[in-house]
């Protein structure tokens, strides 16, 4: 396993594109990167995401393997398995529940989401604190003839993410997600960066590194006015300012801070067609020291 070192970045301030967001709206989300990756690729590995850095350990990442028997086989059963689970009775992961083998007596199994970026994580998806929830996991009947498989991470998925929630210190409820690859058939985890929703009780989308905007006003810093009409239909981008500047510059950066489109405005008005995959982009507007910052959605 890799040791990491732990990035936080609040209010995401990861890249010039936030600057607005930043320096205008208060209490959003707060990033960490990790570098290097956490890597956990052999048996008995073990890491813990502490999701607001307040020195207690959130959620725990296993790679585990084991035999073991079962009440109706007089075979030796073999699992292997990358879990996660929450490190405290009031955090919860989003996941999807199945019972095995109900006929005789069964026992639930808990399948955390590969969720895609962009999905939202709120109170919609539902969310469950059992410790040992299979991301992948590979059983082996001994006896040779019995061979389930499975999980939303399993054999392979790469960038997606894990839907979480957890109450602080202040009894605030936060949402939050955490990236992840799942590799080499469900037998290696990386943990690539998490973030998490400051305002109590309010989601946040998968990868989404700004957080909620819906009760901020975003628009403007600086000393003199700037102010546009941003939105978008389908995978275009429409800027209409108020009225004619110089020297206006766009920015739009995805959720990660990756600038995807850059120009400066030389009249009124822009379109901008992405070609990018949908989801959630921040806009912002600069002209001089005045700024303006708005998310968008592009389908």
């Amino acid at each position: 396993m890799k040791t990491a070192k732990f990035k936080i970045l609040e209010y995401s301030a990861i890249s010039a594109c936030f600057l607005a967001l930043h320096e205008s709206a208060q209490g959003q989300a707060v990033y960490t990167d990790i570098d290097p990756d956490v890597i956990l690729d052999s048996e008995g590995e073990s890491t813990v995401v502490d999701m607001n850095n307040d020195g207690i350990s959130d959620f725990a990442f296993l790679n585990r393997s084991f035999d073991f028997y079962t009440e109706y086989s007089s075979y030796i059963s073999h699992l292997e398995a990358i879990d996660a689970g929450p490190q405290s009775p009031n955090n919860e992961i989003a996941a999807l529940t199945h019972v095995i083998s109900p006929s005789y007596g069964g026992f639930t199994v808990y399948f955390p989401f590969a969720l895609n970026e962009s999905e939202m994580i709120n109170d919609s998806l539902i969310f469950h604190n059992n410790s040992f929830q299979r991301m992948a996991y590979l059983y082996i009947d001994k006896s040779g003839f019995y061979f389930p498989k499975g999980g939303f991470w399993y054999p392979e998925v790469l960038d997606h993410y894990i839907g979480v929630r957890f109450i602080d210190t202040a009894d605030c409820q936060h949402y939050g997600w955490i990236r992840c690859d799942v590799k080499d058939e469900g037998r290696t985890l990386v943990i690539k960066d998490y973030a998490y929703e400051t305002k109590c009780d309010v989601g946040i989308l998968a990868g989404d590194t700004i957080g909620d905007t819906t009760t901020v006003d975003i628009v403007g810093s600086g000393q003199g006015q700037l102010a546009a009409e941003v939105y978008s239909f389908e995978n275009t981008i429409y800027v209409k300012l108020n009225e004619l500047m110089n020297d206006v510059e766009i920015h739009v950066c995805d959720l990660t801070g990756k600038e995807v489109y850059s120009s400066v405005l030389t009249t009124q008005s822009a379109q901008i067609k992405l070609n990018e995959a949908k989801g959630v982009y921040f806009v912002e507007i600069v002209s001089g020291e005045n700024k303006m910052g708005k998310k968008v959605f592009v389908n």
